[in-house]
């Protein structure tokens, strides 16, 4: 079932709030499966992909399991402190044997005889004071919502999964692409090289350096092909299902740097990354496991109700007997735990180092959500740097191309310095087209790491696509 996570600041803080958003996941589930195909395209967009990913991507179902496992805890918990109502029945056959009574020998009486007893119970008891089950109420909320932000978590994985493989997948299409326009300039230069050797104002070491250029680009573009099936073959596999041909974006496409500093988004991901997010839930847990330890001192009050009917039937012939009675009682029971074997006391010995690993848990959260931010941003930086170099870099090898072909015709260059200028703007290209995509999916990573990516950051980059139709 595919489903629409919101940003992990709009986590659940109650169990009302995480059964909301369990609603709001499956009804955006639904549209979001409407939408994987309600359009006419035959190409995929970045959206569609990720809603056939939530659909078919077994860790994300696993952890909507896991999910919905931990909301049904939360009644669980609950259910100590409500009235329990228990109906019981008994029923045996008893032989009692009086032989060595002298009395009942003297009067004649019977001393052997068996007789039936019957026994139906109805008994209500009603918790007073019982805070460990109070705490473990707590408990069982926390617990859900941290199963809310690992479901979270790994919808968002899935994000960065598919759109990293998308444009995997992209890219190879690029290489290969570029790789085949290249082999096509490169025999356009056999060709020319051939002509003037037969022309007699070329050399035959001209001709060969183009034929062995045509050989190692052909070995290339086998190389692309089998590099662009892997690809698909991984999106295919993290899909779940076969994928059409995916939509490109545009050359034109223009990218935008993150707004604030690296320390600005280093601070935002210290609070809000979803790794800090749980475990700070964890802190909290174990903070009320600690409180639940210390109730084993304590006493705990109940009141109780029971009815009870009871019949015995039997005897002997001479002397049968039958007795019926019906009895009620009401009270309260108190149970004081006074030594347990050194049980409690080691419980709160433990639940004590546990609730500290949890705030140490909790630090390196913190740093990692911080590193994790740094480096998105750096490689966001880094990447846009790049792609307005490689342009700048484009822009440079097609005119050192222009002027190496030109140089050739009129006997100033030799034709491996136009095979050079050749690969170097088309292996230019590539990586102009890779940086383009590494800044788009180190975006995404930056917003992860912040604790700001949801589905909407797919739907807008999916946006910049441009499906064919």
């Amino acid at each position: 079932m595919a489903t629409s996570v919101p940003s992990a600041r709009r986590c659940a803080r109650s169990l009302r709030h995480v059964r909301l958003l369990r609603v709001v996941c499956f009804i955006g589930g639904v549209v979001g499966c409407g939408l994987a195909f309600a359009g006419t395209s035959s190409a995929e967009t970045l959206a569609q992909v990720f809603t056939l990913a939530q659909q078919h991507n077994p860790a994300l179902r696993s952890a909507q399991a896991n999910y919905q496992a931990a909301l049904s805890g939360v009644p669980l918990a609950r259910s100590k402190l409500l009235p329990q109502l228990v109906a019981g029945a008994n029923l045996s056959a008893n032989a009692q044997d009086n032989s060595d009574n002298p009395l009942l020998q003297k009067f004649g009486m019977p001393t052997q005889w068996n007789y039936t007893s019957r026994d139906v119970n109805l008994v209500a008891t009603q918790a007073l004071y019982q805070p460990a089950d109070h705490l473990g109420v707590e408990q069982a909320d926390v617990a859900a919502r941290i199963a809310y932000l690992k479901f979270v978590q790994q919808d968002q994985d899935l994000m960065l999964q598919v759109a990293a493989r998308y444009f995997d997948v992209l890219a190879a299409q690029d290489s290969l692409h570029s790789l085949e326009e290249q082999q096509k300039a490169v025999i356009q230069q056999v060709k020319s090289a051939q002509a003037n050797f037969d022309a007699g104002n070329g050399t035959i070491v001209d001709v060969r350096d183009a034929q062995a250029r045509v050989d190692l680009t052909a070995a290339q573009v086998l190389a692309a092909e089998n590099q662009l099936e892997l690809t698909r073959n991984s999106l295919q596999q993290l899909v779940g299902t076969t994928t059409k041909t995916l939509a490109p974006l545009p050359s034109s496409t223009a990218l935008q740097a993150p707004l604030g500093d690296m320390h600005a988004w280093s601070r935002k991901a210290e609070e809000h990354n979803l790794g800090v997010d749980e475990a700070l839930l964890g802190v909290k847990l174990a903070q009320l496991s600690a409180k639940k330890a210390d109730t084993g001192y304590r006493p705990t009050v109940a009141a109780y109700a029971r009815l009870d009917h009871n019949a015995t039937t039997g005897g002997s012939p001479l002397f049968p007997f039958s007795n019926r009675a019906n009895v009620a009682s009401v009270g309260v029971q108190m149970r004081w735990p006074l030594f347990t074997g050194y049980a409690v006391q080691s419980d709160v010995e433990q639940t004590a180092h546990l609730l500290e690993k949890s705030q140490s848990d909790l630090d390196s959260a913190r740093l990692a959500a911080a590193q994790q931010a740094r480096a998105a941003y750096l490689s966001v930086q880094s990447g846009l740097a790049q792609v307005k170099a490689l342009d700048a870099a484009i822009a440079s090898s097609r005119s050192s191309l222009q002027a190496n072909e030109t140089g050739f015709k009129v006997g100033m260059r030799v034709n491996i310095d136009v095979l050079n200028a050749l690969s170097q703007l088309y292996e230019t290209q590539r990586q102009a087209d890779k940086a383009r995509y590494d800044v788009l999916v180190n975006t995404l990573r930056l917003k992860n790491a912040a604790g700001q990516l949801d589905r909407r950051d797919i739907d807008t980059l999916s946006a910049l696509l441009e499906p064919a139709r």
